[in-house]
């Protein structure tokens, strides 16, 4: 590995702390069990470098379902995240391969944000993400950005829910569904485990996990704390990144009945951030181009690297209190805290008159912190199950951008020359923005305070032994305090604005238990999108008036089934759901923005889905799911795009005495519908002047491996992996955004091009 001698003594000295920590902590060790219904236990997300074989369905599944789910759900478990994926994977990356699910990556994997990451094609913004069951992400928008926060080393289980679920489903959008990510556990004997990772694109990982073990001096308590550093040059030409990440996590029993957890993990990330590419970018400089070299005769190029890079920070921290109350009460509740802090280096352009010759640009800041808690009450009793609750959560969004120019002030300054790149006075005469002005070379200077109020209640009825009801309701207002000193529009006039939204959403699901190992299920929920910040307040203050949106909800009807036995499980479902307020922006003034931003009727989703295992024997089970997936916009008829008319995977899966494993899983990501645009999908065409099906694709990875238990001596075990993706070397272009006029496809319609085949060598151990 290519190691700068400060970056290995970084590692070093990391290490040496980690086992410092280690070395106060070996005092006698009690084993808990991995399971347990019993009040203040975990079930532990453990990742062990060599487990037992895995010899049924199972536990050889890689995607899967439980007996008691309420609505479609996909669970990827800590076994598969661990040996059938690369380490380098993000979220998006390991949630790829469930039903319905599809990710767009053109860097590698997990080496980049992800550009697409659909469910049922509702493009991320459309779906809540938490992290141990608390939401999280961008508050104008509500997207996520994949790779900032929780590496898949950090990740014990990802479990994708296509559906609102019931009233305590908390989030600002669970009008799509919810992936939730599920932090790893302190293992319960004192470990140090290194893993080290090296592939194609000159990706370099070093993973540096301690475990204290149970500390019987402490009531058991138990830490994880760990380093992560991540370089890679990328598939793409100069989109290089580089990101370092620690993790804590420490678990604190107080007596029988209760549990502590405190969680902090910190991101630090930099990277090259090249756009799509046209076709005729592709002829010219290869499928892999990206952003080009910065010297001296590309100083004026746009796609110059200096021109185009992100650097961002981001932290996320809680407190948990898990208790059991006694007469069958449980308190849980989680204190958190969030941020999100990026600048990013973008819109380069050659500047012009005064400022010819000049190399200018954009520096944009999306800085965010939020504050939260999510508080469950509930008691069990033979009649069944009550949960009432809140979930409270504040964030302050500051987001700017500015004209800067290389050449005369440097990367960082702000540009008040005669050269600014946004110098022009905001009609009215935004004084902020006259030249003197505190804003006026800023496109954009505003604070965002975010407020979400939801509180709910539930009852799950047990009926009788084998059916039961859950019905309840969810009150939900959003709140957005916008303090603009030059709004995000082309007038960049001063607004101070507040908008509110309120929605009460039921939910109502039923369960039966036809056998022990047969389940069925139907649910009838809505859920809910905030409408975003763009949305609420993005026109001409005289236009205010004119903004005529409503949250989005969708009403969701949905029927499954869940089969488990040892030599098969599956489960299939079926979806109709009912999409309203589609939100869209009228026609434009005459400086470019909207008259108003306006309500369509909406669009029907409905699809069937299904996943299966099955295991052959001697350690082999065959995989496969699908979805057909359908979404029509209920005025103009025309397809929804970004959705994927079928998805699909198959794979063979291998876990035997050996210490040999292996697998082999394929992805299948259908056709979805381009458009040029669409402005209203209520009229006929939708305001579309173009249309376009992308191509779909088939890519498959492999995982090859072998691991060794060496008894309780200094070196435990060991695992060696090999990781290949696209393992076919498919030569894979999606198709992102199409030109109104067809005959500029060549140099216009623009590309994600994945990545061709790639290979990524893995050792760990266990000290």
């Amino acid at each position: 590995m290519n190691l700068t001698p400060l970056r290995l003594r970084t590692i070093i000295h990391s290490a040496a702390a980690l086992c410092a920590v280690a070395a106060s902590s070996l005092h006698g060790e009690t084993a808990l069990p991995d399971r347990s219904g019993e009040p203040g236990q975990v079930l532990r997300l453990e990742e062990i470098e060599v487990r037992a074989p895995r010899t049924s369905a199972l536990t050889q599944a890689p995607t899967d379902s439980s007996l008691d789910v309420r609505q479609p759900k996909s669970i990827l478990t800590l076994q598969y995240i661990s040996n059938n994926v690369a380490p380098t994977a993000d979220y998006a990356t390991i949630a790829n391969l469930a039903p319905s699910v599809a990710n767009v990556e053109t860097n590698g994997p997990g080496l980049s944000e992800a550009k697409h990451t659909t469910i049922r094609g509702i493009d991320d913004g459309g779906y809540n993400v938490t992290f141990d069951g608390i939401p999280f992400g961008d508050y104008n928008t509500f997207t996520h950005h994949t790779t900032s926060y929780f590496p898949a080393k950090l990740l014990g289980q990802v479990v994708v829910d296509r559906g609102p679920g019931t009233a305590s489903t908390i989030g600002n959008a669970t009008f799509g569904g919810t992936m939730a990510l599920f932090s790893k556990d302190p293992r319960t004997e004192l470990s140090f485990v290194p893993t080290l990772s090296y592939g194609s694109y000159q990706t370099e990982l070093v993973h540096l996990e301690l475990n204290s073990g149970l500390l019987s001096a402490l009531g058991n308590a138990s830490v994880l704390g760990s380093y992560q550093y991540m370089s890679t040059d990328g598939y793409r030409t100069n989109s290089d990144m580089k990101r370092d990440t620690f993790y804590l996590k420490y678990l604190q029993p107080l007596g029988k009945n209760t549990m502590i957890t405190v969680l902090s993990s910190v991101n630090k990330i930099s990277f090259g951030n090249p756009a799509t590419v046209t076709q005729q970018q592709i002829d010219l400089y290869g499928r892999n181009f990206g952003l080009k070299d910065d010297n001296a005769a590309n100083h004026l190029d746009l796609l110059n690297r200096r021109y185009n890079y992100q650097d961002k920070k981001a932290d996320f921290e809680y407190i948990g209190l898990d208790s059991g109350l006694g007469n069958g009460w449980r308190l849980e509740n989680k204190v958190y805290t969030y941020s999100y802090n990026n600048e990013s280096h973008e819109k380069p352009k050659v500047g012009s008159g005064a400022a010819a010759g000049t190399m200018l640009g954009s520096i944009k800041l999306n800085e965010y912190r939020t504050y939260g808690d999510s508080l469950v009450l509930s008691n069990e009793s033979p009649v069944g199950t009550f949960k009432t609750g809140l979930w409270y959560d504040k964030t302050k969004n500051h987001r700017y951008t500015y004209g800067i120019n290389y050449d005369t002030t440097g990367a960082e300054a702000i540009d008040l020359s005669a050269t600014a790149l946004y110098k022009a006075a905001a009609p009215g005469g935004n004084p902020a923005t006259l030249v003197g002005g505190s804003a006026y070379n800023y496109k954009y200077l505003l604070v965002d305070n975010n407020t979400t109020f939801q509180p709910f209640a539930e009852f799950e009825w047990n009926v009788n032994a084998d059916f039961n009801l859950n019905a309840g309701v969810k009150y939900m207002k959003f709140t957005r305090d916008f303090n603009a000193t030059v709004n995000q529009t082309a007038s960049r006039q001063a607004l101070v604005a507040s908008r509110s939204d309120a929605e009460t959403t039921p939910s109502l699901t039923g369960h039966y238990t036809i056998s022990k190992d047969w389940s069925a299920y139907a649910e009838v929920a809505q859920g809910f999108q905030a409408p975003s910040e763009g949305n609420s307040f993005y026109v001409n203050n005289t236009n205010l008036g004119s903004i005529n949106i409503k949250p989005e909800i969708t009403t969701n009807y949905q029927v499954g089934t869940v089969f488990k036995q040892n030599r098969f499980n599956a489960d299939v479902d079926a979806y109709y759901v009912d999409f309203k307020n589609y939100a869209y922006n009228g026609p434009a003034d005459s400086s470019g923005d909207p008259l108003y931003y306006g309500i369509a009727r909406g669009a029907y989703y409905s699809g069937v889905e299904f996943e299966g295992t099955y295991y052959v024997g001697d350690g082999l089970s065959l995989y496969v799911n699908g979805s057909v997936n359908k979404a029509v916009f209920k005025g103009s008829k025309l397809k929804v795009p970004t959705v994927p008319n079928k998805t699909g995977a198959f794979g063979l899966i291998y876990d035997h005495h050996s210490g040999f494993f292996a697998s082999f899983t394929e992805k299948y990501v259908g056709s979805w519908t381009v458009y040029d645009v669409i402005s209203n999908p209520d009229i006929a065409g939708g305001g579309a002047s173009r249309q376009k099906s992308s191509d779909n694709y088939w890519l498959g990875d492999v995982s090859v491996g072998y691991g060794a238990k060496l008894g309780h001596g200094f070196l435990r075990n060991f695992k060696a992996r090999l990781q290949v993706s696209n393992v076919f070397n498919e030569k894979v272009q999606v198709l992102e955004a199409i030109d109104a006029n067809p005959t500029n496809f060549y140099a216009k319609d623009t590309f994600n091009v994945l990545p061709t085949r790639s290979y990524f060598l893995t050792l760990s151990a266990e000290f």
